[in-house]
């Protein structure tokens, strides 16, 4: 079996829009791929995997970790890459490390002295989910017209950064947008690091669901029941 290097992970991610992965070790990129659409994207990761550690030479025993982003995001795209990191994990012996939305955002951004990190996701209708906390797997969901006021300084992350930076400027609060609005596999890596090193406090592995998932009925109504058959005499 492969020594397992302590410094080699695949990180996965694909909350929004764009499905990326990326091999990670001592701090940079061996190889990463992402690709970005409307929907689908998800069903591409098994062979992003796959290209990834082929590129490399790379057997999938040979990882110490493999990092995946929890979410907040797309249902689906939660399933699938949660779904895949388990059935690596499971068939190459290796931990699975979560990280959150936020945690990843984090990592893409220089922190500036006095000014905490919030992360501000687009819920829509107005609404945010939105990360102040220290502790990962606590979100709030709050309006974009009405949101909480920082104490001092506040640097925001996320797609609705932008937005409630704004808002919170209206109101007299130093709020600076970054531009880290959507996530990458890198900075899943980067933040799967420092939870492997005890720098981030340990998180579950499951997805990260704030609103309900959405089941929504087929354009053409669910199937009629099976008719019962008639005994032959």
């Amino acid at each position: 079996m492969p020594v397992a290097n302590p410094r080699l992970i695949l990180a996965l991610d694909a909350t929004s829009a764009r499905c990326s992965a990326v091999l990670w070790r001592d701090g940079a990129a061996l190889a990463s791929e992402a690709r970005s659409g409307s929907t689908g994207e998800a069903a591409l990761l098994p062979r992003m995997v796959t290209d990834l550690l082929a590129s490399q030479g790379i057997m999938a025993g040979a990882l110490h970790a493999i990092a995946v982003a929890i979410g907040p995001g797309s249902f689906t795209g939660l399933r699938a890459s949660l779904a895949l990191a388990q059935g690596l994990s499971t068939g190459a012996n290796v931990p699975v490390i979560a990280v959150t939305v936020a945690e990843a955002l984090a990592m893409a951004v220089t922190p500036t002295e006095g000014r905490p990190i919030w992360c501000a996701l687009d819920a829509r209708q107005g609404r945010l989910f939105l990360q102040r906390s220290r502790l990962p797997e606590v979100w709030e969901v709050v309006t974009l017209d009405n949101p909480p006021l920082p104490e001092g300084r506040v640097l925001l992350t996320g797609d609705a950064a932008e937005a409630l930076a704004l808002r919170l400027r209206a109101a007299d609060v130093d709020a600076v947008a970054s531009t880290a609005y959507q996530t990458h596999a890198r900075d899943v890596a980067m933040a799967a690091v420092l939870r492997l090193d005890g720098a981030l406090p340990p998180l579950d592995l499951a997805p990260l669901y704030i609103d309900p998932p959405r089941a929504l009925l087929p354009r053409g109504g669910l199937r009629p029941p099976p008719q019962a058959l008639t005994p032959v005499p």
